[in-house]
């Protein structure tokens, strides 16, 4: 009797313990810029339509043996980055910042950042939505998420057309205003009835502009962070008796 009632109570220890993380739907999810502005110089503009003309050249006539002005690639694509239309400084990567709260104390093995980075890469990926000049220009970002800094343009990858919405992966995020609260701090009751802590994750994905020859003026793109979706299935754990899925849930505090 003792021992099936020890087992119980094990069970329901696991149960309220789940591997369960939150992050915050307001103001600390957020890209910045969340809009960038595409601006192609009159040279950038010419090298697109000597490289990649739109249509054959009347009498057909072809670019191939003309000497591309100076500063033109050798080859296409003729690639533009944003800048910010706050300050107008130079954008290769917008960059996310999403907080979250997880039980016990951060550095904790089961329900630390530590832990919670590994499931973010593992299983999930982040709704985002677009808006601005889609369908008219070949805005493109390169997947996944990825640890800042984002000072220089990069050169290789696997560019990707935005959409009005897509999901994106990530790599391993850039960790800061770590904070351990006891179990008196009201979030940390309301969400866990225990200790907690709060960490900020920040990741970049690199954007761009890739022209094709018959783009003229600006183009703007705006970002919106919707919620952690599941990519793939989770590892279930057994904690106290119980199985358990790692999740993340939205919370506006």
């Amino acid at each position: 009797m003792r021992r099936a009632l020890a087992v119980l109570l094990l069970v329901l220890a696991g149960l309220g313990s789940a591997q369960v993380w939150y992050y915050n739907v307001d103001q600390d999810n957020r890209f910045d810029p969340q809009t960038l502005t595409f601006s192609p110089s009159a040279l950038e503009l010419m090298c697109a339509g000597l490289l990649e003309p739109g249509g054959t050249p009347a009498g057909g006539a072809t670019v191939s043996n003309l000497t591309l002005p100076a500063g033109c690639p050798a080859a296409p694509p003729v690639v533009v980055y944003g800048t910010d239309p706050d300050t107008g400084d130079p954008v290769y990567a917008t960059v996310l910042t999403v907080k979250f709260w997880g039980r016990r104390r951060a550095n904790d093995r089961t329900y630390g950042t530590d832990a919670l980075v590994r499931v973010i890469r593992r299983s999930y990926a982040l709704q985002v939505d677009a808006s601005g000049d889609l369908g008219r220009v070949d805005d493109q970002f390169l997947p996944p998420f990825a640890t800042p800094p984002a000072a220089v343009p990069p050169l290789t990858g696997a560019w990707t057309g935005w959409q009005a919405s897509q999901t994106i992966s990530f790599a391993d995020p850039q960790i800061s205003n770590v904070q351990n609260f006891n179990r008196r701090n009201r979030t940390c009751r309301d969400l866990y009835n225990d200790r907690c802590w709060t960490a900020v994750f920040t990741w970049v994905l690199p954007v761009r502009l890739v022209l094709h020859g018959n783009e003229s003026g600006r183009a703007q793109l705006t970002l919106v962070p919707g919620l952690f979706v599941r990519r793939t299935a989770t590892t279930l754990g057994v904690r106290g008796g119980a199985f358990e899925e790692p999740e993340l849930k939205p919370y506006a505090p």
